[in-house]
């Protein structure tokens, strides 16, 4: 891995994620199908879940399954990030507008952190796993604040932890691109990421606890680039001005 993690709470994540995706209580048969790992690591790990409250053993079916303790410990999470209780609703809004997949990014680091993501056509939110945040227009779009000496900083970083190649990403290079979405108070980045997918994304700084966020719209190239325009102009009508119940307000769309 390139960044140095501790391995038994970095499983016991991968575990609480599995539950996300298969949403129904396994038995530890089922997780060790999933993750190679030690039967006496994965028990160990299982074990402590159960201690802290975090996953509920049933003895009569031997499975387990997340417990209420999860959702309350993150339940000031969403709050401090969306200020209206329908913001998540105004999202699925945004995305049956466009027919795009939206993404509400914030830094993690290093990395990009989605912390939400709703598919084109999908009918339900979903998470997805973090993204070196020097790859991404979204990324791009949250330095935009940032001074040039800890975009430097976070570039010979983001080298020595192999997550950018130097010679395809120069520093100068990232800084034009860094400063151009100052100047236009968004980015539209094509194949940023995957090749063949756009994003087309605006910044949403959070006022309370000062952590920007980034609004996107990602999809096809042919699509994105094309409908170019009429993205900006509705996220400068719904978005900017009248508001989507994000914490904060982005920065005026250039016209």
């Amino acid at each position: 891995m390139a960044e140095k993690t501790v391995r038994s709470v970095a499983r016991a994540f991968e575990i609480l994620s599995h539950f996300a995706k298969a949403r129904r209580p396994l038995a530890m048969r089922d997780l060790a199908r999933e993750f190679d790992w030690p039967s006496s690591s994965l028990a160990d790990i299982l074990k402590t879940l159960c201690a802290v409250g975090c996953l509920s053993f049933d003895p009569d079916s031997k499975t387990y399954i997340p417990t209420t303790r999860l959702s309350t410990l993150g339940d000031w999470v969403r709050g401090a990030l969306l200020r209206r209780r329908d913001a998540l609703a105004e999202l699925e809004r945004l995305r049956t507008r466009f027919g795009e997949k939206i993404l509400l990014g914030a830094r993690n680091d290093l990395h990009i952190q989605y912390l939400y993501v709703l598919d084109g056509g999908a009918q339900r939110e979903r998470r997805k796993q973090q993204r070196p945040l020097l790859l991404s227009g979204v990324g791009w779009m949250l330095l935009s604040a940032t001074r040039k000496d800890r975009v430097e900083r976070l570039w010979r970083r983001s080298v020595a932890h192999r997550l950018i190649d130097k010679a395809a990403l120069p520093l100068d290079m990232l800084i034009e691109r860094i400063e151009a979405c100052r100047r236009n108070g968004y980015v539209c980045a094509p194949d940023s990421l995957d090749p063949g997918a756009s994003v087309i994304a605006t910044l949403l700084p959070d006022s309370t606890h000062d952590r920007p966020l980034a609004l996107g719209i990602g999809g096809p190239t042919e699509r994105i680039v094309g409908n170019q325009k009429k993205i900006l102009e509705i996220l400068r009508n719904e978005v900017i001005l009248d508001g989507i119940g994000l914490s904060g307000a982005a920065g005026k769309l250039s016209r």
